[in-house]
């Protein structure tokens, strides 16, 4: 689950905060996003940090679903 709000007629989202491992992660930052394609599929991809980690989690426009794709961990 992830908590979004979308800004500009949904041309923006800000990520707030996800679940993972059974706890809810405050985003404090994005530090990076992107746009890419799979197929005719419009994936929003974001780099955000909790202040302490790094992920990457994706949105599938197609699907409706969000997928957290990657964790980089301090230490």
């Amino acid at each position: 689950m992830v908590g979004v709000v979308f800004r500009k007629e949904g041309q923006k989202m800000d990520l707030k905060w996800f679940f993972w491992k059974g706890r809810r992660l405050e985003v404090k930052r994005t530090t990076y996003m992107w746009r890419e394609r799979d197929g005719k599929e419009l994936i929003h991809r974001f780099m955000v940090t909790d202040g302490q980690d790094l992920y990457e989690l994706s949105y599938r426009q197609e699907r409706l679903m969000w997928f957290l794709e990657a964790v980089e961990t301090d230490g």
